[in-house]
């Protein structure tokens, strides 16, 4: 009898396993391009942690040109001049003619041939994000990218200033606003359509993902409940929560020198720290700081609620000079710590010879001609035609050697670029953009974005010295997530010059004058960074 039930028990747990693996393997994620949902006539999956697209989604849905032989089994993916070579079973592939890895190879299933959708979406030049909480896939192709909000809505008074406050209580642009004033000016954080940054590849699990933060909040849940914000009284700013998990999105802005972290789908619990006032006026948000002494740079801490929907909490970290930091969220125990260190000298080591290898790049180019500006000229054009003035003004530098990712209209991947710099050894890199958010056409001024804690500095240096010279607005230098700025290996910097979808800026960027100015601003700042001058 003992033997029939042990028996038994193993079947029961073998069926068990079955079925939990034949759910798992049939996983079917939504799929999201720029903000809007996809019906593809076949659905997607997630395989081994990877999603997964039919070949049939790629061509009618995402609008590349597709094919499959099968005979070799190899499918062929078009984008433009851009080519892609996969064969079903195996991760080697080509892109462009030049062979690649792939993480997860295609796949044939039920004679539905299935290639893996992150790779082929970077190739060509999208950005893709995995909402593990949701199981989405958000694609967005840079038509209307960093569209972040402008409104800063924090609990800032309107003060004056330039507007780049950071939306908690400084709304103006030198931080000086009262803090029980009207919502502030800044200009808060870009985001992608409130996507909360990038996932890295291998991330797309079907559990609980790795707990990076690499995700959107389901805005469904009830929002997590922040209990207090307290400093350690050594390097750390500690925010303790429950009730459900916590997704920070953080960036950097300076003049002055702040760190931003937002928490989606949070509010401020009942018993939260003393300190937060409304003012007994229920139209006024909710705001209050925390004063910190013994730190050599962190100040005080600034918090208010940031945006009614989706429900956001802002908590600011007030600096007297810039700093690294690290945010490390501990789900289980329920606290969000922001860790401070002092930053590192990153300005490269001269090579023996005496010359730097300086990386330009023009974003977009050829078939992909980026976003189109309100005056109906191409965000490529405006981006080449600054790299092509910042190389004639350096150029007759002997100290540097220069290297165009394209010189004219042509169409280098992203992977193109950023292989480029990695393969000659390059000591910058940096890459010019023209920003666009049709749907606020109001949104203006220069951001400066990087990735790596090391490009922070040569961040920091390009914003002193280009946002200045064309006159735009400041919007800070911000952190994000972007394949050019991720996956190089040196210092390496993505500006975005002005807003194509502002009329005022658009006219402004395609001349002659505007170009001269930020090449020069530009080219100081190179020269400034690697103390040429």
């Amino acid at each position: 009898m003992k033997k029939w039930t042990s028996l038994l028990f193993v079947v029961a747990v073998m069926l068990f396993l079955t079925a939990n693996l034949a759910s798992a393997q049939t996983l079917t994620p939504k799929l999201f391009l720029d903000g809007k949902e996809l019906s593809p006539a076949e659905p997607p999956a997630v395989v081994g942690g990877y999603t997964m697209v039919p070949v049939r989604i790629v061509g009618e849905n995402l609008g590349y040109e597709v094919g499959y032989d099968s005979g070799s089994k190899k499918v062929t993916v078009k984008n433009g001049s851009s080519v892609i070579v996969m064969t079903v079973g195996k991760k080697s592939a080509t892109l462009d003619g030049k062979a690649v890895t792939l993480q997860a190879p295609p796949t044939a299933k039920s004679g539905t041939t299935l290639i893996p959708l992150r790779f082929v979406g970077e190739a060509f030049g999208l950005q893709v994000y995995w909402d593990n909480s949701n199981k989405s896939v958000f694609l967005y192709s840079g038509k209307s990218s960093n569209g972040g909000n402008d409104s800063g809505s924090g609990g800032g008074g309107s003060g004056t200033g330039d507007g780049s406050g950071d939306g908690s209580g400084s709304g103006s642009g030198d931080g000086s606003g009262s803090p029980n004033g009207s919502g502030g000016s800044g200009n808060g954080s870009s985001g992608d359509g409130g996507l909360i940054g990038v996932v890295t590849p291998g991330e797309e699990a079907e559990g609980g993902g790795n707990g990076d933060g690499s995700a959107v909040p389901d805005p469904g849940a009830a929002p997590v409940q922040i209990r207090s914000v307290l400093f350690d009284g050594e390097d750390s700013v500690l925010i303790r929560y429950d009730g459900g998990v916590l997704l920070p999105a953080t960036s950097v802005l300076t003049g002055p020198d702040r760190i931003v972290v937002d928490l989606p789908n949070a509010d401020f619990a009942a018993d939260f720290a003393p300190g937060l006032t409304t003012d007994g006026n229920s139209n006024v948000k909710p705001i209050g700081e925390l004063a910190v002494t013994g730190h050599e740079a962190l100040q005080k801490v600034r918090y208010s609620l940031y945006l009614d929907n989706p429900r956001t909490l802002r908590f600011v970290l007030d600096l007297s000079q810039k700093q690294e930091y690290t945010v490390t969220n501990d789900a289980a125990g329920g606290m969000l710590k922001i860790e401070l260190k002092a930053p590192s000298a990153t300005t490269p080591d001269k090579p023996a010879k005496g010359v730097y290898t300086v990386v330009l790049d023009a974003g977009h180019g050829g078939s992909d001609p980026g976003a189109q500006s309100v005056i109906g000229k191409w965000e490529k054009d405006f981006n080449l035609a600054v790299i092509l003035k910042l190389q004639a003004i350096l150029a007759s530098d002997k100290r540097l050697n220069l290297v165009l990712t394209r010189s004219s209209d042509t169409y280098p991947t992203l992977a193109d670029r950023y292989n480029l710099a990695n393969s000659i050894g390059a000591d910058l890199f940096l890459s010019v953009h023209g920003n666009s958010f049709p749907s606020k056409p109001t949104v203006n001024g220069s951001e400066v974005y990087y990735t790596r804690a090391e490009s922070l500095d040569f961040a920091n240096v390009v914003h002193q010295y280009a946002v200045p010279s064309t006159g735009l607005a400041d919007r800070g230098v911000l952190q994000k997530s972007l394949a050019v700025t991720r996956e190089t290996k040196m210092p390496a910097v993505l500006y975005e010059a002005g807003y194509l979808s502002n009329a005022t800026e658009a006219t402004k960027m395609y001349t002659e004058d505007f170009q001269n100015k930020l090449a020069q601003g530009l080219a100081t700042a190179i020269l400034k960074y690697l103390k040429l001058s």
